[in-house]
Protein backbone atom coordinates (compact mmCIF):
# COMPACT_ATOMS: atom_id res chain seq x y z
CA UNK A 1 0.00 0.00 0.00
CA UNK A 2 1.33 3.41 -0.97
CA UNK A 3 1.58 5.89 1.91
CA UNK A 4 0.12 9.31 1.24
CA UNK A 5 0.24 12.61 3.08
CA UNK A 6 -3.03 11.67 4.81
CA UNK A 7 -1.47 8.52 6.25
CA UNK A 8 1.42 10.52 7.67
CA UNK A 9 -0.96 13.10 9.15
CA UNK A 10 -2.98 10.37 10.84
CA UNK A 11 0.17 8.67 12.13
CA UNK A 12 1.46 11.95 13.54
CA UNK A 13 -1.85 12.68 15.30
CA UNK A 14 -1.97 9.18 16.81
CA UNK A 15 1.61 9.37 18.09
CA UNK A 16 1.22 12.95 19.34
CA UNK A 17 -2.05 12.19 21.15
CA UNK A 18 -0.56 9.08 22.77
CA UNK A 19 2.49 10.98 24.01
CA UNK A 20 0.35 13.85 25.34
CA UNK A 21 -1.89 11.36 27.17
CA UNK A 22 1.10 9.63 28.75
CA UNK A 23 2.71 12.93 29.78
CA UNK A 24 -0.51 14.33 31.26
CA UNK A 25 -1.88 11.26 33.00
CA UNK A 26 1.06 8.90 33.51
CA UNK A 27 2.17 10.56 36.75
CA UNK A 28 -1.22 10.16 38.45
CA UNK A 29 -1.50 7.60 41.27
CA UNK A 30 -4.27 5.77 39.38
CA UNK A 31 -1.77 4.79 36.66
CA UNK A 32 1.05 3.83 39.00
CA UNK A 33 2.39 0.41 38.00
CA UNK A 34 0.31 0.32 34.79
CA UNK A 35 1.60 0.48 31.23
CA UNK A 36 0.72 4.20 31.14
CA UNK A 37 2.71 4.88 34.33
CA UNK A 38 5.68 2.86 33.07
CA UNK A 39 5.55 4.66 29.72
CA UNK A 40 5.58 7.99 31.59
CA UNK A 41 8.73 6.97 33.47
CA UNK A 42 10.28 5.81 30.18
CA UNK A 43 9.47 9.04 28.31
CA UNK A 44 10.10 11.45 31.19
CA UNK A 45 13.13 9.90 32.90
CA UNK A 46 14.82 6.91 31.24
CA UNK A 47 14.96 8.09 27.62
CA UNK A 48 16.19 11.63 28.54
CA UNK A 49 18.87 10.06 30.78
CA UNK A 50 20.08 7.83 27.92
CA UNK A 51 20.06 10.73 25.46
CA UNK A 52 22.08 12.82 27.91
CA UNK A 53 24.76 10.12 28.10
CA UNK A 54 24.93 9.89 24.29
CA UNK A 55 24.97 13.67 23.90
CA UNK A 56 27.81 14.06 26.40
CA UNK A 57 29.84 11.58 24.40
CA UNK A 58 29.16 13.29 21.04
CA UNK A 59 28.70 17.03 21.68
CA UNK A 60 29.83 17.38 25.27
CA UNK A 61 26.23 17.89 26.39
CA UNK A 62 25.61 21.00 24.29
CA UNK A 63 22.59 19.61 22.42
CA UNK A 64 20.78 18.45 25.56
CA UNK A 65 21.68 21.73 27.25
CA UNK A 66 20.02 23.73 24.47
CA UNK A 67 17.01 21.37 24.42
CA UNK A 68 16.71 21.58 28.18
CA UNK A 69 16.76 25.37 28.05
CA UNK A 70 14.01 25.36 25.42
CA UNK A 71 11.94 22.84 27.39
CA UNK A 72 12.46 24.77 30.60
CA UNK A 73 11.19 27.93 28.90
CA UNK A 74 8.09 26.16 27.57
CA UNK A 75 7.28 24.28 30.79
CA UNK A 76 8.67 26.31 33.69
CA UNK A 77 8.34 29.86 32.38
CA UNK A 78 5.11 31.76 31.85
CA UNK A 79 4.79 32.23 28.08
CA UNK A 80 2.22 32.09 25.30
CA UNK A 81 3.99 29.56 23.05
CA UNK A 82 1.71 26.58 23.73
CA UNK A 83 -1.41 28.76 23.75
CA UNK A 84 -0.40 30.28 20.41
CA UNK A 85 0.17 26.79 19.01
CA UNK A 86 -3.32 25.73 20.13
CA UNK A 87 -5.03 28.83 18.74
CA UNK A 88 -3.17 28.46 15.44
CA UNK A 89 -4.14 24.79 15.02
CA UNK A 90 -7.79 25.47 15.91
CA UNK A 91 -8.02 28.52 13.64
CA UNK A 92 -6.39 26.80 10.65
CA UNK A 93 -8.66 23.77 11.07
CA UNK A 94 -11.74 26.00 11.15
CA UNK A 95 -10.59 27.94 8.09
CA UNK A 96 -10.29 24.71 6.10
CA UNK A 97 -13.63 23.51 7.48
CA UNK A 98 -15.50 26.63 6.33
CA UNK A 99 -13.60 26.61 3.04
CA UNK A 100 -14.20 23.00 2.03
CA UNK A 101 -17.04 21.53 4.11
CA UNK A 102 -19.39 24.42 4.90
CA UNK A 103 -21.00 24.56 1.45
CA UNK A 104 -22.07 20.92 1.71
CA UNK A 105 -23.84 21.47 5.04
CA UNK A 106 -27.33 22.65 4.09
CA UNK A 107 -29.27 21.88 7.26
CA UNK A 108 -30.27 25.25 8.78
CA UNK A 109 -29.92 23.93 12.33
CA UNK A 110 -26.29 22.99 11.72
CA UNK A 111 -25.63 26.31 10.02
CA UNK A 112 -26.99 28.07 13.10
CA UNK A 113 -25.15 25.92 15.66
CA UNK A 114 -21.72 25.78 14.05
CA UNK A 115 -20.77 29.50 14.38
CA UNK A 116 -21.98 29.52 17.99
CA UNK A 117 -20.11 26.35 19.01
CA UNK A 118 -16.80 27.14 17.30
CA UNK A 119 -16.70 30.46 19.18
CA UNK A 120 -16.88 28.75 22.59
CA UNK A 121 -13.26 27.47 22.81
CA UNK A 122 -11.95 30.98 22.16
CA UNK A 123 -14.37 32.44 24.70
CA UNK A 124 -13.49 30.01 27.50
CA UNK A 125 -9.78 30.18 26.65
CA UNK A 126 -9.94 33.93 27.22
CA UNK A 127 -11.78 33.55 30.53
CA UNK A 128 -9.45 30.78 31.74
CA UNK A 129 -6.30 32.64 30.76
CA UNK A 130 -7.17 36.09 32.07
CA UNK A 131 -9.27 35.34 35.17
CA UNK A 132 -7.45 35.44 38.50
CA UNK A 133 -7.15 31.74 39.44
CA UNK A 134 -7.15 32.62 43.13
CA UNK A 135 -3.80 34.22 43.91
CA UNK A 136 -3.25 34.22 47.67
CA UNK A 137 -2.25 37.65 48.95
CA UNK A 138 -1.98 39.30 52.35
CA UNK A 139 -5.33 40.99 51.71
CA UNK A 140 -7.28 37.78 51.05
CA UNK A 141 -5.37 35.09 52.94
CA UNK A 142 -7.70 35.33 55.96
CA UNK A 143 -10.72 34.70 53.74
CA UNK A 144 -9.02 31.72 52.10
CA UNK A 145 -8.17 30.30 55.52
CA UNK A 146 -11.85 30.53 56.45
CA UNK A 147 -13.09 28.99 53.19
CA UNK A 148 -10.71 26.02 53.23
CA UNK A 149 -10.23 24.35 56.63
CA UNK A 150 -7.22 22.15 57.31
CA UNK A 151 -7.90 18.42 57.27
CA UNK A 152 -4.83 17.42 59.33
CA UNK A 153 -3.98 14.79 56.71
CA UNK A 154 -2.59 16.42 53.58
CA UNK A 155 -2.95 20.00 54.83
CA UNK A 156 -2.30 21.05 58.42
CA UNK A 157 -2.21 24.36 60.30
CA UNK A 158 1.42 24.14 61.36
CA UNK A 159 2.65 24.19 57.76
CA UNK A 160 5.33 26.87 57.36
CA UNK A 161 4.49 30.02 55.38
CA UNK A 162 5.36 30.10 51.70
CA UNK A 163 9.06 30.90 51.40
CA UNK A 164 8.47 32.85 48.18
CA UNK A 165 5.20 34.68 48.81
CA UNK A 166 5.80 35.08 52.58
CA UNK A 167 2.12 34.41 53.33
CA UNK A 168 0.44 31.64 55.34
CA UNK A 169 -0.49 28.64 53.21
CA UNK A 170 -4.25 28.01 53.24
CA UNK A 171 -5.43 24.44 52.91
CA UNK A 172 -5.72 23.22 49.30
CA UNK A 173 -3.33 25.92 48.09
CA UNK A 174 0.01 25.42 46.38
CA UNK A 175 2.80 27.67 45.20
CA UNK A 176 3.15 27.64 41.42
CA UNK A 177 6.76 27.90 40.32
CA UNK A 178 5.63 29.10 36.88
CA UNK A 179 3.20 31.84 37.94
CA UNK A 180 5.31 32.68 41.04
CA UNK A 181 2.22 32.82 43.27
CA UNK A 182 0.38 30.67 45.77
CA UNK A 183 -2.96 29.62 44.25
CA UNK A 184 -6.09 28.85 46.29
CA UNK A 185 -7.58 25.42 45.61
CA UNK A 186 -4.77 24.80 43.17
CA UNK A 187 -5.48 22.12 40.59
CA UNK A 188 -2.56 22.42 38.17
CA UNK A 189 -0.73 24.85 35.95
CA UNK A 190 -2.00 24.56 32.39
CA UNK A 191 0.32 25.53 29.54
CA UNK A 192 -2.62 25.55 27.10
CA UNK A 193 -4.14 28.56 28.86
CA UNK A 194 -0.83 29.96 30.18
CA UNK A 195 -2.34 30.18 33.64
CA UNK A 196 -2.95 28.19 36.77
CA UNK A 197 -6.25 26.38 37.22
CA UNK A 198 -7.47 27.39 40.65
CA UNK A 199 -10.43 28.35 42.79
CA UNK A 200 -11.77 31.21 40.66
CA UNK A 201 -11.15 29.99 37.10
CA UNK A 202 -11.67 26.24 37.44
CA UNK A 203 -15.23 26.56 36.09
CA UNK A 204 -13.96 28.41 33.02
CA UNK A 205 -11.28 25.79 32.50
CA UNK A 206 -13.96 23.08 32.55
CA UNK A 207 -15.89 25.14 29.99
CA UNK A 208 -12.72 25.26 27.88
CA UNK A 209 -12.33 21.47 28.01
CA UNK A 210 -16.03 20.81 27.33
CA UNK A 211 -16.19 23.31 24.45
CA UNK A 212 -13.17 21.68 22.82
CA UNK A 213 -14.74 18.26 23.24
CA UNK A 214 -17.99 19.49 21.66
CA UNK A 215 -16.12 21.00 18.71
CA UNK A 216 -14.16 17.78 18.22
CA UNK A 217 -17.15 15.43 18.41
CA UNK A 218 -19.45 17.68 16.41
CA UNK A 219 -16.73 18.34 13.86
CA UNK A 220 -16.07 14.61 13.54
CA UNK A 221 -19.78 13.99 12.93
CA UNK A 222 -20.14 16.81 10.38
CA UNK A 223 -17.05 15.90 8.36
CA UNK A 224 -18.08 12.24 8.37
CA UNK A 225 -21.55 13.24 7.13
CA UNK A 226 -20.09 15.34 4.32
CA UNK A 227 -17.80 12.50 3.24
CA UNK A 228 -20.65 10.01 3.41
CA UNK A 229 -22.84 12.17 1.16
CA UNK A 230 -20.01 12.47 -1.37
CA UNK A 231 -19.39 8.71 -1.12
CA UNK A 232 -23.02 8.01 -1.95
CA UNK A 233 -23.02 10.57 -4.75
CA UNK A 234 -19.97 9.04 -6.46
CA UNK A 235 -20.67 5.34 -6.06
CA UNK A 236 -24.38 4.94 -5.36
CA UNK A 237 -26.25 7.82 -7.01
CA UNK A 238 -29.43 5.76 -6.84
CA UNK A 239 -29.50 6.15 -3.06
CA UNK A 240 -29.29 3.87 -0.06
CA UNK A 241 -31.74 1.31 -1.46
CA UNK A 242 -29.52 0.68 -4.49
CA UNK A 243 -26.41 0.03 -2.37
CA UNK A 244 -25.34 -3.53 -1.42
CA UNK A 245 -24.96 -4.69 2.18
CA UNK A 246 -21.96 -3.25 4.03
CA UNK A 247 -21.34 -0.83 1.15
CA UNK A 248 -19.76 1.60 3.63
CA UNK A 249 -17.02 -0.92 4.51
CA UNK A 250 -15.32 -0.88 1.10
CA UNK A 251 -11.89 0.49 2.04
CA UNK A 252 -10.73 0.88 -1.55
CA UNK A 253 -13.67 3.10 -2.44
CA UNK A 254 -13.02 5.31 0.61
CA UNK A 255 -9.33 5.68 -0.25
CA UNK A 256 -10.22 6.53 -3.83
CA UNK A 257 -12.78 9.05 -2.58
CA UNK A 258 -10.27 10.75 -0.29
CA UNK A 259 -7.81 11.23 -3.13
CA UNK A 260 -10.38 12.07 -5.80
CA UNK A 261 -10.49 15.81 -5.03
CA UNK A 262 -8.55 18.30 -2.94
CA UNK A 263 -11.52 19.17 -0.75
CA UNK A 264 -12.24 15.52 0.12
CA UNK A 265 -8.62 15.07 1.23
CA UNK A 266 -8.91 18.16 3.43
CA UNK A 267 -12.21 17.13 4.98
CA UNK A 268 -10.86 13.60 5.54
CA UNK A 269 -7.85 15.04 7.37
CA UNK A 270 -10.13 17.16 9.56
CA UNK A 271 -12.25 14.09 10.32
CA UNK A 272 -9.19 12.04 11.30
CA UNK A 273 -7.73 14.78 13.49
CA UNK A 274 -11.02 15.41 15.31
CA UNK A 275 -11.72 11.70 15.78
CA UNK A 276 -8.25 10.84 17.07
CA UNK A 277 -7.90 13.81 19.42
CA UNK A 278 -11.42 13.38 20.79
CA UNK A 279 -10.53 10.45 23.14
CA UNK A 280 -7.80 12.60 24.69
CA UNK A 281 -10.33 15.34 25.49
CA UNK A 282 -12.77 12.74 26.84
CA UNK A 283 -10.10 11.26 29.12
CA UNK A 284 -9.10 14.69 30.39
CA UNK A 285 -12.70 15.69 31.11
CA UNK A 286 -13.45 12.32 32.73
CA UNK A 287 -10.45 12.76 35.02
CA UNK A 288 -11.75 16.11 36.27
CA UNK A 289 -15.31 14.82 36.67
CA UNK A 290 -13.99 12.00 38.86
CA UNK A 291 -11.87 14.40 40.91
CA UNK A 292 -14.83 16.74 41.47
CA UNK A 293 -17.03 13.81 42.46
CA UNK A 294 -14.35 12.71 44.96
CA UNK A 295 -13.87 16.24 46.29
CA UNK A 296 -10.24 16.64 45.27
CA UNK A 297 -7.99 18.40 42.79
CA UNK A 298 -5.20 17.12 40.57
CA UNK A 299 -2.68 18.39 43.11
CA UNK A 300 -4.53 16.69 45.97
CA UNK A 301 -4.80 13.41 44.06
CA UNK A 302 -1.01 13.23 44.08
CA UNK A 303 -0.95 13.92 47.81
CA UNK A 304 -3.55 11.21 48.41
CA UNK A 305 -1.34 8.89 46.36
CA UNK A 306 1.46 9.55 48.84
CA UNK A 307 -0.93 8.90 51.75
CA UNK A 308 -1.95 5.61 50.12
CA UNK A 309 1.69 4.55 49.97
CA UNK A 310 2.22 5.45 53.64
CA UNK A 311 -0.93 3.54 54.67
CA UNK A 312 0.06 0.49 52.61
CA UNK A 313 3.39 0.43 54.44
CA UNK A 314 1.73 0.73 57.85
CA UNK A 315 3.24 4.10 58.69
CA UNK A 316 0.21 6.36 59.20
CA UNK A 317 -0.98 6.96 62.78
CA UNK A 318 -3.92 8.80 64.30
CA UNK A 319 -3.36 11.28 67.13
CA UNK A 320 -6.16 12.63 69.31
CA UNK A 321 -6.39 14.71 72.48
CA UNK A 322 -5.62 12.60 75.53
CA UNK A 323 -3.36 12.10 78.52
CA UNK A 324 0.33 12.18 77.64
CA UNK A 325 1.22 10.21 80.76
CA UNK A 326 -1.29 7.52 79.85
CA UNK A 327 0.30 7.28 76.44
CA UNK A 328 3.78 6.99 77.89
CA UNK A 329 2.64 4.22 80.20
CA UNK A 330 0.93 2.34 77.38
CA UNK A 331 3.76 2.70 74.88
CA UNK A 332 6.73 2.55 77.20
CA UNK A 333 8.28 5.53 75.51
CA UNK A 334 7.37 9.16 75.16
CA UNK A 335 10.69 10.31 73.82
CA UNK A 336 11.28 12.46 70.85
CA UNK A 337 13.99 12.18 68.24
CA UNK A 338 17.09 14.32 68.49
CA UNK A 339 15.99 16.23 65.40
CA UNK A 340 12.89 17.43 67.24
CA UNK A 341 10.36 15.18 65.53
CA UNK A 342 8.23 12.96 67.74
CA UNK A 343 9.03 9.27 67.45
CA UNK A 344 6.22 6.81 66.67
CA UNK A 345 4.61 5.17 69.68
CA UNK A 346 2.66 1.94 69.99
CA UNK A 347 -1.11 2.27 69.88
CA UNK A 348 -3.18 2.76 73.01
CA UNK A 349 -6.08 0.34 73.53
CA UNK A 350 -9.49 1.99 72.94
CA UNK A 351 -10.38 1.76 76.64
CA UNK A 352 -7.34 3.86 77.52
CA UNK A 353 -8.28 6.80 75.25
CA UNK A 354 -8.76 10.00 77.20
CA UNK A 355 -10.34 12.74 75.09
CA UNK A 356 -11.98 16.02 76.05
CA UNK A 357 -15.73 15.84 75.61
CA UNK A 358 -15.91 18.19 72.61
CA UNK A 359 -12.59 17.29 71.04
CA UNK A 360 -13.23 15.84 67.61
CA UNK A 361 -9.89 16.72 66.02
CA UNK A 362 -7.98 13.80 64.58
CA UNK A 363 -4.44 14.38 63.34
CA UNK A 364 -2.79 11.97 60.90
CA UNK A 365 0.99 11.74 61.08
CA UNK A 366 3.39 9.78 58.91
CA UNK A 367 5.94 7.77 60.90
CA UNK A 368 8.77 6.78 58.57
CA UNK A 369 11.21 3.89 58.90
CA UNK A 370 13.86 6.15 60.45
CA UNK A 371 11.33 6.91 63.22
CA UNK A 372 10.94 10.53 62.18
CA UNK A 373 7.56 12.04 61.43
CA UNK A 374 6.36 14.44 58.78
CA UNK A 375 5.17 17.04 61.31
CA UNK A 376 5.14 17.98 64.98
CA UNK A 377 2.73 16.24 67.30
CA UNK A 378 0.33 18.97 68.51
CA UNK A 379 0.43 19.63 72.25
CA UNK A 380 -1.94 17.48 74.24
CA UNK A 381 -2.34 14.84 71.55
CA UNK A 382 -1.48 11.17 71.87
CA UNK A 383 -1.35 8.34 69.40
CA UNK A 384 -4.52 6.26 69.44
CA UNK A 385 -4.36 3.90 66.46
CA UNK A 386 -2.70 2.94 63.21
CA UNK A 387 -4.67 3.65 60.03
CA UNK A 388 -5.57 0.24 58.50
CA UNK A 389 -6.62 1.43 55.06
CA UNK A 390 -7.39 4.57 53.06
CA UNK A 391 -11.16 4.00 53.27
CA UNK A 392 -11.05 4.68 57.01
CA UNK A 393 -9.93 8.27 56.38
CA UNK A 394 -12.58 10.91 55.76
CA UNK A 395 -11.89 13.48 53.03
CA UNK A 396 -13.48 16.63 54.47
CA UNK A 397 -13.29 18.36 51.09
CA UNK A 398 -15.78 15.88 49.68
CA UNK A 399 -19.07 17.63 50.49
CA UNK A 400 -20.90 14.31 50.38
CA UNK A 401 -22.95 14.98 47.28
CA UNK A 402 -22.43 15.39 43.57
CA UNK A 403 -24.17 18.75 43.36
CA UNK A 404 -22.46 20.11 46.49
CA UNK A 405 -19.02 19.39 45.08
CA UNK A 406 -19.96 20.93 41.74
CA UNK A 407 -21.45 23.91 43.54
CA UNK A 408 -18.05 24.69 45.04
CA UNK A 409 -16.57 24.65 41.52
CA UNK A 410 -19.19 26.81 39.80
CA UNK A 411 -20.04 29.17 42.66
CA UNK A 412 -16.80 30.16 44.43
CA UNK A 413 -17.00 32.56 47.34
CA UNK A 414 -15.70 36.06 46.78
CA UNK A 415 -16.40 37.47 50.23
Amino acid sequence: MKFTVLHYVVAFIVIFSTIVFIVLFGRLPAFKGTIVGKAHILLWHKIPAKLLVIDKAITGGRFCGATSSCGNYLINEKNWAVTTFYVTILTVALIFFFKDAWRYITNPIHRLLIPVLVFQPYFYLYLSAFTDPGIVTLSNVSRMLDIFPYDDIIFYPDMPPCRTCHTPKPARSKHCSVCKHCIARMDHHCAWINNCVGYYNYRYFLGFVVSNLIVLTYGSYLTASVLYMEYMRQYFPGGYDSAPNYFWADQRKWIKLVHSQNWTATVSSLFMIATLVCPLAIAFLAQHIIFIHQGMTTNESEKWGEVQWVVNNGMLYVYEYGDRNAENTASGSGSESESGFARPRSAIPPSDKLKPENSGRRVYIHAYVDEEMNRWVPDGMVQTEKVPDLDSICNIYDKGGFFKNWGEVFFPKYS
